[in-house]
């Protein structure tokens, strides 16, 4: 069973809104030592790493053959889903257990300005 369409178009449009927005903060004025655009742009790098983490763990989980046992259906997608949000969540802010893709998108966007 692959990923549905629906799930790979909400998915890259997830990441299109996290792309544009970290964007419109590169493009605001950084160099100043404006703090709030600052952690802005930081909270939007860790939230880019977020989806794409979601996106990962979505993929596996859809590699995984669901069996009679402990297959809950539409309430069980709908949990799993919640529930792989929730991590790439956490994993994304704990400088720990992040990726590192935050910190790099941060440094790559807050150069540009």
């Amino acid at each position: 069973m692959g990923i549905g369409i629906d799930k790979i178009d909400t998915n890259m449009a997830m990441f299109s809104m996290q792309g544009n927005r970290l964007q419109d903060l590169s493009n605001a004025n950084l160099k100043g030592k404006n703090q709030t655009n600052d952690d802005k742009l930081k909270a939007s790098a860790k939230d880019f790493e977020a989806v794409f983490v979601k996106q990962f763990f979505d993929t596996i989980d859809s590699t995984v053959q669901k069996g009679e046992f402990m297959h809950g259906g539409q309430a069980e997608e709908t949990f799993k889903s919640m529930l792989n949000d929730e991590m790439a969540k956490n994993i994304s802010s704990n400088p720990g257990t992040s990726f590192g893709f935050a910190e790099q998108i941060y440094k790559q966007m807050k150069s540009k300005s």
